[in-house]
Formats: C-alpha cells, structure tokens, sequence
C-alpha cells in the first residue's frame, strides 16, 4: 500500500470520525444555551415588561461577537482549531454556573443574566469560527452538504427543543436548573471535540508541468465570499431579531403564557427536522443558490403571517421552520465549499459579526418600532428588510455563479447532499 492510500484512508476515517462527533456536539450546545437565553429572556420581561428590555438581553450576547468574532476567526486559521473549540467550551461552562451560584448569593437576577450572557458570548465569539473552520479542515468537501444537513438538524432542533421546554420548565421548577444544566452541556460538547483527534496529515499535492507552454493555464475562479456571506449572515438576522418580537408577540400582544412560547418552539422545531431531513431530496432539485432564496422567501412569506393571530401564528409556523431549514443549510454549503480552508475561520468570523451588527440595529430599530405602534409592525418590517437583502443578494450573485457554473458546478453551486 502507498503512502498516499495510507494518509488518504486516515482522513477519511479521520472525516467519519468528526461528523459522528460534531453532530451531537452541536445539538447538546446549542440546546444548552437555548435553555438559557430563553430562561434569561422570561426573567427579563417579567421584571421589565417591554420588548426592548428583552432586546437588550440579546444585544448583550451579540456585541462581543460583533466585536471579536472576527478577530478571532484569523486566530483559528492560526492555531489548533480543535482545542479552541475545547478551551472555548470549558471556559463557557464556568461562565454559565456562575450565574446560578450569583442567583443562590442574592444577586439581582437582571444583572446576573446581562453579565453572564455578555461573557458566554465573549466565548461563542471564539467557538463559532473555530468550530466551522474545523468542519471545514476534517470534512470531505464532498460530504459538506450531506454533513450542513444532519448539523444544522442537529444544532436547530436541540435549540428549539430546549426553548420549548424552557417555557414550561421555568414554571415548573424555575430558571436556575436551566442555567446549571448548560454549563453541563458545555463540558459534554468539549468532550465530545476533543474525541475527534489530531488533524490527519494530508496527502502531499502533486503539480503536473504542463507540456506545451504555449497552452495557457486557467486561473483558478474567483470566488463571491462577501456576497454568499451576506446570504448566509441574514438568517443569523432573522433569528436574532425573531427571537426578540416572538417573545413579546405572545406574552404582550396575544396575552398568553409562557407555555405558549415552548408550543411555538416545538412546532418550529418539527418544521426545521423535516426540512433538514428532506434537503438531500429537495437539493437535488434545485441549485445551491435558489434554494437558499426561495427557502429564505418561504420562510419570510410565514414570518408576515404569523402575528395576524395566534392560531395563524402556530399554523404558520412550522412551514417557516421547514423554508428555513433549506435556505439556511443551502447558505451554509454554498460558503463553506466557497471558502479556502486556511481562510475559513476569518470568513465565518466576519460572516458572524456583520449578521449580528446587522441584527443588533435591527433588534433596536425594530423592538423602538414595536414599543412605539404594536409588535405585528415589527414582523412586518423584519420580513420586508429580510426579502430585500435576500433578492438584491441574489441578483448581484446570478452572473458570477452562472460563469461558475461551466466551469465547476459541482465543487460550488450545487448544496447537494452527496
């Protein structure tokens, strides 16, 4: 056997390896901080009574990673990504308990959640860069878009499950085991990371002379990061600012309970699960680029929809969570396969910071908005600063991707789920 087959059979195993790992890794952290920032945002609203104050809240964790996430995406392209994700995630866990033992001292519970959720932030701005530059470093490109689908499934569903039990569970038994719980997930996900190994070594790359030199030599294709970025970063958008109105749109405008907010999250939760699970079918059908618009207006289409009333709301709903699912993972694929692997933790980092800058301006201009009139205006307006990016996105991308298109379709257009 050939050095080559040996070091080419390592990464593949190697590849296997990290998407056995990465999966359930994603879902316990991303359920964690669901109970969280949900448990947080209850509080929150309860002493303060108006959506800004819960804007705020979501504001505090978007500002450290506006700040540092891409700072430090161009430390992961320099260092192990691996043990950043692992440091990141211990460091997390200590942040995380330390709220519920400031809850257990007498601390005031509003400043508590602020500081805590500031400095869990500070972390995930370190995490988020690091752990999509790993995806990319042990993931075979061809296996993106299969793997985008069982990670977003995965991370999406545990933060829905999570904020639908959180409702009730605040109830039940109050936010404190919430807040203990997810500085358990934290040190589950870093074991989990820290499982997947050492990076394997890579086959060294043979170049061919080309024997006529008067042929010229293709340059190699310009890639349109910023603009598939800017595709990606409006889902973050969306989710940031949603999570605001919702909350307000069912304790304020629909007077309901808290238990309505975990109704609401299962049955997106549903939506996102199907979605995902169908996008290796649907991808099939459609480009890369087109499913990340049409599931993007699918989704802003039931976004319009749902405060006209709470029964429109849970109806609508789950068909968002499904047009979601597609556009988001399509996004996803569509940047990862488009970014250089020794750049990548620098253009995930930007990617994050421009989506939450973007949604920070958004929470504040749309809660002012919602405060001001009432909270279906604010739906409106995010579905109407959504639509719009998403569709002038994608008409500055048609003519670089269509000239792509001849040349490597399959390496960047096509989210298929191969």
């Amino acid at each position: 056997m050939s050095l080559d087959t040996t070091l080419s059979a390592d990464a593949a195993r190697s590849s296997r390896l990290a998407e056995r790992l990465l999966v359930p890794a994603g879902f316990v952290t991303t359920a964690g901080n669901a109970f969280q920032i949900t448990a947080a945002a209850i509080l929150v609203f309860h002493a303060e009574q108006t959506t800004l104050a819960v804007g705020w809240l979501f504001i505090a964790v978007s500002i450290p990673q506006v700040a540092l996430a891409l700072l430090f995406g161009k430390l992961v392209d320099k260092v192990d990504r691996r043990m950043l994700c692992v440091a990141a995630d211990l460091i997390s866990a200590m942040t995380a308990f330390a709220l519920p033992v400031w809850l257990w001292i007498g601390g005031p519970a509003n400043l508590g959640s602020y500081i805590a959720n500031f400095l869990l932030a500070c972390t995930a701005a370190l995490f988020m860069p690091a752990s999509n530059g790993l995806i990319k470093e042990r993931i075979a490109d061809e296996r993106l878009g299969k793997f985008n689908s069982h990670f977003e499934m995965a991370s999406n569903s545990g933060m829905l499950l999570a904020s639908s039990l959180a409702g009730f569970l605040v109830i039940w038994f109050g936010a404190t085991p919430l807040f203990i719980f997810n500085s358990l997930t934290f040190i589950l996900s870093a074991v989990l990371v820290y499982a997947i190994g050492r990076k394997p070594v890579k086959a060294p790359v043979v170049t061919e002379t080309v024997a006529d030199p008067s042929v010229p030599v293709e340059a190699p294709v310009r890639q349109p990061i910023k603009r598939l970025a800017l595709l990606y970063a409006n889902g973050n958008i969306g989710l940031m600012v949603a999570n605001v109105i919702l909350t307000t749109l069912i304790l304020q405008t629909f007077n309901q309970g808290a238990w309505m907010i975990g109704v609401v999250d299962a049955l997106a939760g549903v939506g996102f699960i199907v979605g995902a699970a169908a996008y290796g079918k649907v991808s099939k059908r459609f480009k890369g680029i087109h499913l990340a618009v049409l599931g993007t207006l699918g989704n802003l289409i039931c976004l319009a929809i749902q405060p006209l009333h709470y029964i429109a709301l849970m109806a609508a709903i789950p068909f968002a969570g499904f047009c979601f699912a597609q556009g988001r993972i399509a996004a996803r694929t569509l940047l990862m396969r488009a970014s250089p692997e020794d750049r990548v933790g620098r253009i995930f980092g930007g990617t994050q910071a421009v989506g939450l800058g973007l949604g920070v301006a958004a929470t504040v201009g749309l809660s002012t908005l919602a405060d001001a009139t009432t909270v279906p205006y604010a739906f409106w307006g995010l579905a109407l600063l959504q639509g719009a990016i998403v569709i002038g996105t994608y008409f500055s991308l048609a003519k670089p991707l269509s000239a792509q298109e001849k040349k490597q379709p399959a390496e960047v257009l096509e989210a298929t789920a191969a």
